[in-house]
């Protein structure tokens, strides 16, 4: 086959690709065209670019198709507004004990806190849930 015949292959693949998104399997077909068309450029065999064509492909769909998943897969959480709190430190503005809620100061503002152990006044803690205005926080 005619090595531009290959690169027109790949390019076809990869507008699959594009317009399927098939979570990378034509894009792993487009990389052993790819191949193909490199063995193709130097006039070897027919057969050799079929077999290149093959090995190339199943070896991205193994090697290379997982690792692109994994990236695009990644969701990252990123908490906003009163979630964001959760998990960040505050210092006990007002003495805190298991029967009554004091005061935490958390980025320049004060919020209601309770916990289930006594908490001074200077303290560090992290929050560790918010329940309407009041934070839950822990030493």
């Amino acid at each position: 086959m005619i090595w531009i015949t290959w690169l027109i292959i790949a390019t076809v693949l990869i507008i699959f690709e594009i317009l399927t998104s098939s979570v990378f399997f034509f894009t792993c077909l487009s990389a052993g065209s790819v191949f193909a068309a490199a063995v193709a450029y130097f006039n070897i065999s027919s057969w050799i670019e079929f077999a290149i064509f093959i090995v190339v492909s199943i070896l991205s769909l193994y090697l290379i198709r997982p690792i692109f998943k994994k990236m695009m897969s990644k969701s990252e959480t990123v908490n906003s507004n009163i979630d964001a709190l959760i998990g960040a430190t505050a210092i006990v503005a007002e003495k805190i004990t298991p029967l009554k809620t004091g005061l935490v100061k958390v980025s320049g503002e004060i919020w209601r806190a309770e916990s289930d152990i006594e908490l001074e006044t200077g303290e560090t803690v992290k929050i560790k849930n918010i329940d309407g205005t009041t934070l839950t926080v822990k030493k």
